[in-house]
């Protein structure tokens, strides 16, 4: 008996032993090793300039390896529904709006991405749905280009009308607007 008590003390005792924690630092170590974060951030950059010289696909790529290494890179998911947009895969872009916008760091951003899914909406010919995207955007940043581009909203003096589209956008026009705000 004393021989399996002494036994069950010193399994113990090195169970214990190994799930001992040391605390080196006061922060914690980073959810990602840095590396992967300056490659993502790099692969943001080159999709950005795959998407200022209107290569979509390429930069399609570049954003998705971007995600890939760091999945919380919110600036990589954004430009990536634009790309798509561009390339027109419109339901991938909205999509990938939608996301964003719950990742969205601030309100200017929350102001662009629902201008984007409002836009996004007018290419799927969805119009009544892009109006509350607008509007939404609108509440937060009335000077938004896209707002200002598509949305004919009431304004105090004018008299009350029902919010509308101002026009359909062409080709890539409407996301090309959104490469002003790469920078």
């Amino acid at each position: 008996m004393k021989f399996k008590i002494i036994t069950l003390t010193f399994l113990f005792a090195f169970a214990c032993a190994e799930k001992t924690t040391v605390l080196v630092g006061d922060t914690p170590p980073p959810s990602r090793p840095p590396g992967l974060i300056v490659a993502s951030d790099k692969a943001l950059e080159n999709g950005k300039k795959h998407l200022r010289k209107g290569n979509c696909g390429k930069a399609i790529k570049e954003f998705e390896k971007a995600l890939e290494k760091n999945p919380n890179n919110f600036e990589a998911l954004y430009w990536l529904g634009v790309a798509e947009g561009m390339c027109g895969y419109y339901s991938r872009a909205y999509d990938r709006f939608f996301l964003a916008l719950r990742y969205s760091p601030d309100r200017g951003w929350q102001a662009r991405v629902n201008a984007t899914i409002g836009l996004t909406l007018l290419y799927m010919g969805r119009d009544d749905d892009a109006v509350v995207y607008f509007e939404r955007a609108r509440v937060i940043d009335p000077r938004n280009e896209i707002i200002v581009a598509y949305y004919d909203w009431d304004t105090p003096g004018k008299g009350s009308k029902k919010p509308k589209i101002k026009k359909k956008p062409k080709d890539r026009e409407g996301f090309e607007i959104t490469l002003r705000w790469l920078d």
